[in-house]
């Protein structure tokens, strides 16, 4: 077995496919993927990727849609293809795992009631659809809602313990809600962007001169995820941690043996296989506080790393959570407004 398989195989740890290309979905598949995230970014790249693949497909869009509802309806025909991939999955594990994840429109991510909208147009696509959504304020009454009818949720751009309990706190009220009404809750999945905060951090640390080593700020990431992780097991609240946005081997390797799904792009899946790291268990070693020392001296991780530091008013502002929205608007839902789409629409690249 590689690293990935034995993994899956002989540890509570699992992983999913962040791709939506579908030779690599194969791949992930073979390698043990339990599920897939399909978000604008990821739909955009397989359509350049392999355009001859989805062709037939895109000629059958409606051509008077609107730009917002032609990027919608390519989502849609992806995250469909996706999910029927995992419904093999989705039954064996009785809807534990086997999920695509339909990410909202990041344009309309500050109004509650046109997310909601939205969301309830994705879990209509198929039953083993994932709604995933941006970890602001205004996410918080969909996680509610959607838990409360007994849809499957993602929540991304969690960057901070704050925001994860929040989304989880949300999750809980909607759980009980679904089990009052005699209705079978589905899990919520709570992606940590470790990767990613790493990286904002190297970029605050030189931007600011704080002469924060390096090799301290590589931890940072995990530092949120595994305590995320810790609260999440300590106040019995059932959500599934998703790292993702991992940018090195010890992203995944950092937490092996945790009771989590990561979402793994086909390159750090490789790059994991390629590594062939040693077969050891991580999830109970802690950051070493010299580390947690050293990046205490970056106010942007202590905002990140304390629970409360960060109100939900302030999710939307934290930094590394507006350029990731930014990110994530005009790399993939703009691109895919107007693929084949003429004449352009409002917003334009």
């Amino acid at each position: 077995m590689n690293y990935l398989q034995w993994l899956t195989k002989e540890t509570p740890t699992k992983f999913w496919h962040d791709s939506a290309i579908p030779s690599e979905i194969d791949a992930a598949i073979e390698n043990g993927a339990l599920g897939i995230t399909t978000n604008p970014v990821l739909t955009y790249k397989t359509l350049q990727a392999v355009p001859e693949f989805w062709q037939p497909q895109v000629d059958q869009i409606p051509k008077e849609l609107t730009q917002a509802e032609h990027a919608e309806a390519l989502l849609k025909m992806v995250a469909v293809y996706a999910a029927n991939k995992f419904c093999k999955v989705f039954e064996e594990t009785n809807g534990e795992h086997g999920y695509a994840l339909g990410q909202l429109d990041p344009s309309i991510c500050m109004d509650s009631e046109k997310m909601i909208a939205q969301g309830l147009r994705y879990a209509s696509w198929a039953e083993n659809i994932s709604v995933k959504t941006p970890s602001i304020m205004s996410a918080l009454p969909l996680v509610e809602e959607l838990a409360s009818r007994g849809i499957a949720v993602c929540t991304t751009l969690n960057f901070s313990v704050s925001q994860a309990m929040a989304v989880g706190e949300a999750y809980m009220r909607g759980r009980a809600k679904a089990i009052a009404a005699g209705i079978q809750p589905k899990p919520i999945f709570v992606v940590q962007q470790g990767g990613r905060l790493d990286e904002y951090l190297l970029e605050v640390n030189t931007d600011n001169r704080l002469g924060v080593d390096p090799e301290a700020i590589k931890n940072a990431g995990n530092a949120i995820c595994k305590k995320v992780y810790k609260l999440f097991k300590e106040r019995g609240i059932p959500a599934v941690v998703m790292p993702a946005g991992l940018r090195g081997v010890h992203h995944l390797t950092s937490m092996a043996g945790a009771d989590m799904t990561f979402s793994l792009q086909a390159r750090v899946q490789q790059m994991t296989i390629d590594a062939d790291p040693e077969r050891v268990l991580h999830i109970d070693d802690e950051i070493p506080a010299s580390v947690i020392k050293e990046l205490y001296k970056i106010p942007e991780f202590v905002r990140a790393y304390e629970e409360g530091a960060l109100k939900p008013e302030e999710f939307i502002n934290f930094g590394v959570t507006q350029k990731t929205m930014s990110q994530f608007l005009w790399t993939g839902w703009v691109p895919l407004e107007n693929y084949q789409k003429a004449p352009m629409g409002v917003r334009w690249f």
